[in-house]
């Protein structure tokens, strides 16, 4: 696992805690749909490239499947609140948003914990190939926006020095 792997995954799954956190206290249709892009993204790579992988080389299949059924967990959830925000507003996904912040932190801890340290590089390379590729060039830049939204100082340099110095120039 290299530096700047774990870097950018803990940065993510930061940015996921502060959207939660500042959704439960305000929920924001923009908020929430930036939010929820950039999770949808992630969880899916991980669904495609890093769980499989995870099971092809014989990892803790116990583990690699209550990843992914966090993941189905997750999921109703986030499609709930889209619904909240589309029929009812905002305050009428709070409810929703509790529980799938519940869910998400004790995921996020989850993963962290147990899953991370089984990773290979290849496998952060794969995943890594898998999450530009749905990001795409065009969203670079929502993507950076959003991962670097209220970080400061050493956290903030830390990622930034993990991405290309040209595409910095055009994210910061």
């Amino acid at each position: 696992m290299t530096e700047r792997d774990v870097t950018m995954m803990y940065a993510a799954h930061d940015a996921f805690r502060r959207d939660l956190r500042a959704l439960a206290s305000a929920p924001d249709r923009e908020r929430w749909t930036q939010f929820h892009t950039q999770l949808s993204v992630h969880h899916t790579a991980e669904d495609v490239v890093l769980w499989p992988s995870l099971r092809r080389r014989g990892v803790n299949a116990q583990l690699v499947e209550a990843m992914a059924a966090e993941h189905d967990r997750i999921d109703p959830l986030l499609a709930q609140v889209d619904r909240a925000f589309d029929s009812a507003g905002p305050d009428a996904a709070r409810p929703t948003l509790g529980a799938l912040s519940e869910l998400l932190h004790n995921h996020l801890r989850h993963e962290e914990q147990e899953a991370l340290p089984l990773i290979n590089d290849r496998e952060w390379s794969l995943l890594d190939r898998e999450m530009r590729r749905r990001i795409g060039l065009r969203g670079l830049r929502p993507y950076y926006a959003w991962l670097l939204r209220d970080v400061e100082g050493e956290r903030r340099r830390s990622v930034l020095s993990t991405i290309p110095r040209p595409l910095r120039l055009v994210i910061s």
